[in-house]
C-alpha cells in the first residue's frame, strides 16, 4: 500500500483529525511523509518507547502509529532519552503517525472499547472543546446493562467486579459505598485534573464517575458530593483498542503485514 492510502483511512475515520485536541501532537510525527512512500510493515503500540523503537529496528518497520507522541510539550533542551530514540531512527526508514486524543473520542476508539468491556449502553456523548472550537467527544455517559438472567440492580461492588474479571485485575481503585445503586455512568477518556468534570457528572444526574486518573481533590469533591469514582487502568483499555485497530487495519490491507507492540504499563504494584 502507499502511506497516502493508509493516513486517509487513519485522518478521516479510524482517528480523525478534527477530533484532535492538539494539532501539534496529531498525525505525521516523523520521517518520510511522501505520500507515494510504499507501505509494507506497520507496528501499532500506545507509547514510542526504546524497546519499540528497537524493536521496530529490527523487524524494519515501514509505519509506527503510536497513540501518543515521543514528546508532550515543546523542546527546551535534548535529553539523553530523547537524543537515544532519535538516533534509532535515523537509522530506520520509517514514518511515525501519532493519533492523539481523537483515537480515544473516535468511533471504535477507546471510549468506545470501554463500554463494549463494562457492557454499557451509550446515552450521549460529552463533548470537549478544542484548539479549532470544534466539539470533540472525549466523555461518554451511558447506563449498564444487566447480565441475563440477573434481576438485581448493579451496584457499585458488582460493576468493580467486573472491571476486575473482564480485565483480569487483581486490584480497582475506587471511592464510594460498595452498595450503591449504579444507575448512570459518566465516563471520561482524558487524564487532565479538572473538577468540572465530577460537576458536570452530577449535573447528568450520573452516579459513577469513571476515569483513567483519578486526582487528589477530584476525589474529594466527588466524596463531599456522593459520586462514586472508578480510576480504570488505560493500559489494559489502550491495548485492547489498539489490537482491535490492527486487527482491522490488516483486514483493510491484507497484503501487509500488522505488528501490534505492547508498550507495557510503566506501574508496577506490589
Amino acid at each position: 500500500m502507499f502511506l497516502k492510502e493508509i493516513a486517509k483511512l487513519l485522518e478521516n475515520h479510524i482517528s480523525p483529525k478534527t477530533m484532535s485536541l492538539n494539532p501539534e501532537f496529531y498525525g505525521f510525527h516523523y520521517g518520510d511523509t511522501e505520500d507515494n512512500k510504499i507501505i509494507k510493515k506497520v507496528m501499532v503500540t500506545s507509547d514510542l518507547t526504546i524497546n519499540l523503537i528497537n524493536f521496530a529496528c529490527k523487524k524494519k518497520v515501514n509505519l509506527i502509529i503510536s497513540l501518543r507522541a515521543l514528546i508532550n510539550k515543546p523542546i527546551n533542551k535534548f535529553n539523553k532519552i530523547l537524543m537515544n530514540k532519535l538516533f534509532l531512527l535515523s537509522r530506520l526508514s520509517t514514518t511515525i503517525f501519532v493519533l492523539d486524543c481523537s483515537f480515544i473520542a473516535a468511533e471504535g476508539g477507546v471510549l468506545d472499547t470501554i463500554i463494549d468491556i463494562l457492557y454499557l449502553n451509550l446515552v450521549r456523548p460529552f463533548n470537549i472543546i478544542n484548539l479549532n472550537g470544534k466539539k470533540v467527544p472525549l466523555g461518554r455517559i451511558c447506563i449498564p446493562n444487566i447480565y441475563p438472567n440477573q434481576n438485581k440492580m448493579l451496584k457499585l461492588e458488582d460493576l468493580i467486579k467486573r472491571i476486575k474479571y473482564n480485565l483480569n485485575l487483581k486490584n480497582v481503585q475506587f471511592i464510594g459505598e460498595l452498595n450503591k445503586e449504579i444507575n448512570k455512568i459518566f465516563l471520561i477518556g482524558i487524564e487532565t485534573p479538572n473538577e468540572e468534570f465530577v460537576e458536570r457528572a452530577i449535573k447528568y444526574k450520573c452516579d459513577c464517575f469513571i476515569s483513567g486518573k483519578i486526582n487528589h481533590n477530584e476525589a474529594i469533591l466527588a466524596r463531599d458530593l456522593g459520586l462514586n469514582l472508578i480510576e480504570l487502568p488505560k493500559y489494559e483499555i489502550e491495548n485492547i483498542a489498539l489490537k482491535n485497530l490492527c486487527n482491522h487495519l490488516s483486514l483493510e490491507f491484507p497484503k501487509d503485514e500488522f505488528i501490534f507492540f505492547n508498550s507495557v504499563n510503566p506501574y508496577n504494584i506490589y
